[in-house]
C-alpha cells in the first residue's frame, strides 16, 4: 500500500522538501513485489519507513500497538499474525533481536516457513550462528523458499538515512531479486558467498568492534588517571591517528556509561555467539578474544 503523503510523491527524485527518494523507489504503475516484514523494532522500524517511502507494498506484523499504528499511518498494511504476513509476501524480511526470536517467527504451525508461498525469498537480518542460518536455509528449500543470510551493520540513525550496510550470503538469483529492496535502506550491499558466510563475517566484525570498544574505554580511563577530561580527550583522538568508528560513536553519545548501557546487550549477545562458534570449531580467537575478555566492559559471561 502506498501512502499518498509519503516521500517520493513530489516530482522526480525528491519529496516536497527536496529530499532524495530512497534508492529502489517504485512508480504507481510498477509497485514491485509484496514485502512482508516482521521485527519492526529500533532497526526494523526505520527499514519499513524507507520501504514505504520508496513506494513498496509492505504487509506488517507488529506486537506493539504504537509501532503498528505509526507504520500503518505511513501506509503499511497490518496483519494479525506472522502467518498472515508470510502468506501474502513475495519477499519476507525479518529483523529480530536474537536467534531465539528468529525461531519464534519462522518455526511451528504458525511460523513463517509453513505459510510462505513457494518461490518466495526470506531475508534474515539478525546476527545469528552460521549453523543456524544454514539449517533454516535447508528447511526453506524443502518448501521452495530461498533464505538469504543477510546480517546488518549500522545504527537506527544510519538505517533511517539509508546508510545501512547489509552482508548477503546465499543464492545469487535470490540476492539479485531482493537487492533493490535492501537498497532502500542500505547504502552498501556486499555479497560474501554461500549461506553462513555473511553471518560468520558479521560475527568477526562484531568481535573486532567489541575489542575496539574495550581499547577505547581503556584509553579514556588512562586519560582520566592522567587528569584529562573525557570529552577533550575524545576530540583529540578523533583529530589524530587514534580515531576510529568507536571513538566517533563515543563522541556522538557523549558519555561512556550511556554508550555501554545501550550497546552492551547487543555486544554480549554477539560476543557469546562467536565465543561459542570458536569453541565448537576448536578455534582460538587469539588477541581479539583476550582483549574482549579482559577489557573494562564486561562482555563475556563468567
Amino acid at each position: 500500500m502506498e501512502n499518498q503523503s509519503s516521500p517520493g510523491q513530489h516530482g522526480p527524485g525528491a519529496d516536497a522538501a527536496g529530499v532524495p527518494r530512497p534508492s529502489g523507489t517504485r512508480s504507481a504503475a510498477d509497485p514491485g513485489p509484496v514485502v512482508g516484514f516482521v521485527g519492526a523494532g529500533s532497526m526494523g522500524g526505520p527499514m519499513v519507513e524507507r520501504l514505504l517511502a520508496a513506494g513498496h507494498t509492505v504487509h506488517l506484523f507488529a506486537r506493539r500497538p504504537a509501532v503498528a499504528e505509526s507504520l500503518s499511518a505511513l501506509g503499511a498494511t497490518l496483519e494479525p499474525s506472522v502467518a498472515a504476513v508470510a502468506a501474502r509476501a513475495d519477499t519476507l524480511i525479518l529483523c529480530p533481536f536474537s536467534q531465539d526470536q528468529l525461531a519464534e517467527i519462522t518455526d511451528g504451525p504458525d511460523g513463517a516457513l509453513r505459510h510462505l508461498p513457494s518461490s518466495a525469498v526470506l531475508v534474515q537480518h539478525a546476527t545469528i550462528a552460521p549453523s543456524a542460518i544454514r539449517e533454516l536455509t535447508a528447511r526453506g528449500r524443502e518448501r521452495g523458499v530461498e533464505v538469504l543470510d543477510a546480517p546488518i551493520n549500522g545504527t537506527s540513525d544510519a538505517t533511517r538515512a539509508g546508510r545501512l550496510a547489509v552482508l548477503i550470503g546465499g543464492d545469487e538469483a535470490a540476492a539479485d531479486r531482493v537487492e533493490p529492496l535492501l537498497r532502500t535502506y542500505a547504502a552498501t550491499v556486499l555479497r560474501t558467498g554461500d549461506v553462513g558466510s555473511a553471518s560468520a563475517t558479521k560475527l568477526i566484525n562484531n568481535l573486532l568492534f567489541a575489542a575496539h570498544v574495550q581499547t577505547a574505554i581503556e584509553a579514556i580511563n588512562l586519560g582520566a588517571s592522567l587528569g584529562l577530561e573525557g570529552t577533550g580527550l575524545l576530540n583529540a583522538l578523533a583529530a589524530g591517528v587514534g580515531n576510529s568508528y568507536v571513538v566517533e560513536l563515543l563522541r556522538t553519545v557523549g558519555d561512556v556509561e550511556v554508550f555501554t548501557e545501550k550497546a552492551l546487550p547487543y555486544m554480549r549477545k554477539d560476543t557469546a555467539l562467536i565465543v561459542r562458534l570458536a569453541a565448537d570449531l576448536g578455534l582460538d580467537t587469539g588477541l581479539l578474544g583476550e582483549i574482549v575478555n579482559t577489557g573494562p566492559a564486561t562482555l563475556v559471561a563468567t
